[in-house]
């Protein structure tokens, strides 16, 4: 297993109890080859002609998968949580585990908070109906905290002098990153950015980190105590990628 089955603790509470970002690595498997007679000639797999002999090929796994399911799902709803639980794991994971500074986890976020605040819009715009009575919990209380920071850090991306196309740029890039993270690094590849956005993105991200708790340490994101029990299961039975990865489950 890759260490994206590893959840850091902000993203759990967050509502992704497990893997937001990466399905499952596929079981390990064995095949055991019998063998043709001699007079049948030798056997394809294996070349060997001893007849009934019996063949153990070595377990083998699977590729470990690369991109975060669901990002394109058919139902809009499921899409813009695939983005938005995957990027907090993103950013959970790499200062959990990928030995980052905080200043670093910041970058990360500056990164993603375009494309972050996106999703979490598209979540509140195609809110289901049947989930009318959890609007509120969800949105203020589950992943209002995290869309609020996403706000600052945009914030503090156009004190640095971003521009609202070097925002889409942003949004591109994050998007392009979760679409191709791989299970087995903890810190998200990013694609290089052009020079003078990089600079700003960096400045952005001094400013951010001097000006705000860290992420793991923000008490405002530890959300683990809202309950949203008719949302865990409207996810797990309508967004199959993500209850693959887990979102939907009980914390």
């Amino acid at each position: 297993m890759g260490v994206l089955l590893v959840v850091a603790a902000s993203a759990a509470a967050a509502g992704c109890a497990e893997d937001s970002s990466s399905a499952a690595v596929p079981p390990s498997t064995r095949a055991v080859v019998t063998s043709t007679t001699a007079a049948d000639g030798p056997d394809a797999t294996t070349g060997d002609t001893a007849a009934g002999n019996t063949v153990a090929v070595p377990e083998t796994a699977g590729p470990e998968p690369t991109g975060v399911p669901g990002l394109d799902d058919s139902d809009p709803f499921c899409a813009a949580w695939a983005v938005y639980s995957s990027t907090l794991q993103a950013i959970g994971v790499g200062g959990a585990f990928g030995g980052l500074t905080n200043a670093e986890v910041a970058r990360l976020e500056l990164l993603a908070a375009p494309a972050l605040g996106d999703a979490v819009g598209g979540i509140g715009n195609r809110w289901p109906s049947d989930l009318v009575s959890e609007r509120t919990p969800v949105l203020a209380d589950l992943i209002g905290p995290y869309n609020r920071r996403a706000a600052k850090a945009m914030d503090a991306l156009r004190a640095a002098g971003v521009t609202d196309d070097e925002m889409s740029q942003l949004r591109v890039v994050w998007l392009d990153a979760l679409r191709t993270r791989s299970g087995e690094d903890p810190v998200i590849t990013v694609a290089p950015l052009g020079g003078e956005l990089e600079a700003k993105v960096q400045a952005a991200a001094l400013a951010f980190d001097g000006s705000v708790t860290p992420f793991a340490d923000d008490p405002s994101l530890q959300v683990g105590s809202v309950t949203t029990p008719l949302t865990d299961a409207y996810l797990a039975e309508h967004c199959p990628d993500l209850a693959s990865s887990g979102v939907g489950d009980t914390i």
